[in-house]
């Protein structure tokens, strides 16, 4: 169940569905400098919620 918590941190596919956008896309926008991700390790990259609602708010 959700319970209504949002996540703090999102994984790519997590904020490719949060923007409506392919996780391609979202690397393109983390490469391109558009979108702040921290690496945790060399498979796991993370998106903070905060991030994503500005970038979200700011493409809108």
């Amino acid at each position: 169940m959700d319970y209504g918590v949002k996540k703090e941190n999102y994984r790519v596919v997590e904020a490719g569905k949060y923007l409506g956008v392919a996780k391609s896309t979202v690397w393109k926008y983390i490469k391109d400098g558009k979108l702040k991700a921290h690496k945790l390790s060399p498979r796991v990259t993370v998106i903070h919620r905060t991030e994503l609602e500005k970038f979200a708010h700011i493409r809108h």
